[in-house]
C-alpha cells in the first residue's frame, strides 16, 4: 500500500470520526438482553445523525452487552449523583435492550438501579427517551422464542407498563418505530402480535423462522412479508422496500 493510499485512509477516518461527533449527543443506556445483542447493535451503526455514547451500570454483568455495542462509541461512567445536571450533555437517551427489571422499576417509580434513575430523571428533564421492546415485550418474537409467552396475565402486565412508560413520555417499539422518531421519518404500519395461546418448545418456535442474515445473504427480493420473518429480519425487509 503506498503512501497516497494510506493518507487518503487516514483522512477518511478522521472525517467520519467528526462527521460522528456533529450528529446528536445520544446516550446508550445498556441493561441485560436475553438475545439480539449483535443484531440490534449493528442496526444502530447504520442510523446516521447519531452521535453515540454508552453506559454500562455493571459491567461484571454486561459483558455482552458492552461487546455488542463497543464499535458504537465511547463508553461513559457516572458516579451516581447529579442525575440531572449529568445528563444535560446529552441531547437524548436509547435503551436498546431495556429489560423485564428496569421496566417494573419505571413503571412502578422505584429508583433501584441507575438505569432505572436515569430513565426516570431524563423523562422529568424532558429528554426524548427511546426504548427499544424486544426484550420486555412478552409478545416479542424473542420472547416467544424463549418460552416465555405463554402466560396470558403476565403478557398483559408487560403490555400495560409499557404502556405506562408511554404515558411518562417515553417513545417505546421495534428498531423501525425507534429509528423513524429519533431520525422523523415515517412509521410503516404492523400487526400487533399476541400472546401465545398454547405451550410450544422453543425448538418448535425456532423451527423455520428465516433470520435476518439470511435476508441479508440472499437479498430482499427473495422474500415478502408473507414468509416466516423473525422480528429483525422482517423490519429490515419493511426498511428496504420503503428505499425502492
Amino acid at each position: 500500500m503506498d503512501d497516497k493510499n494510506v493518507n487518503e485512509q487516514g483522512i477518511d477516518f478522521i472525517v467520519d470520526r467528526v462527521l460522528a461527533k456533529m450528529g446528536k449527543s445520544t446516550l446508550i443506556v445498556l441493561t441485560a438482553a436475553n438475545g439480539y445483542h449483535y443484531e440490534i447493535a449493528a442496526q444502530l451503526s447504520t442510523w446516521e445523525g447519531m452521535h453515540w455514547q454508552v453506559f454500562a451500570h455493571s459491567k461484571a454483568n454486561l459483558t455482552k452487552e458492552l461487546a455488542a455495542v463497543d464499535h458504537l462509541g465511547t463508553q461513559v461512567h457516572w458516579d451516581g449523583s447529579n442525575p440531572s445536571v449529568w445528563l444535560s450533555q446529552y441531547e437524548q437517551i436509547l435503551f436498546p435492550y431495556l429489560d423485564f427489571a428496569t421496566l417494573g422499576e419505571v413503571s412502578n417509580g422505584m429508583y433501584l438501579s441507575s438505569a432505572a434513575v436515569l430513565f426516570q430523571y431524563a423523562l422529568m428533564k424532558g429528554m426524548p427517551t427511546f426504548v427499544l421492546d424486544y426484550q420486555c415485550d412478552l409478545t416479542s418474537e424473542l420472547n416467544q422464542l424463549l418460552g416465555l409467552s405463554d402466560n396470558p396475565a403476565m403478557c398483559e402486565r408487560s403490555k400495560t407498563q409499557l404502556e405506562q412508560l408511554v404515558k411518562y413520555g417515553a417513545v417505546t417499539g421495534s428498531l423501525i418505530d425507534i429509528k423513524a422518531a429519533m431520525q422523523g421519518t415515517k412509521v410503516p404500519s404492523k400487526a400487533t402480535p399476541e400472546c401465545s395461546q398454547r405451550s410450544v418448545s422453543v425448538a418448535e418456535k425456532l423451527s423455520g423462522y428465516i433470520t435476518l442474515s439470511e435476508v441479508k445473504s440472499k437479498g430482499v427480493s427473495a422474500y415478502t412479508q408473507q414468509d416466516k420473518l423473525t422480528d429483525l429480519a422482517a423490519e429490515y425487509v419493511k426498511e428496504q422496500q420503503l428505499l425502492l
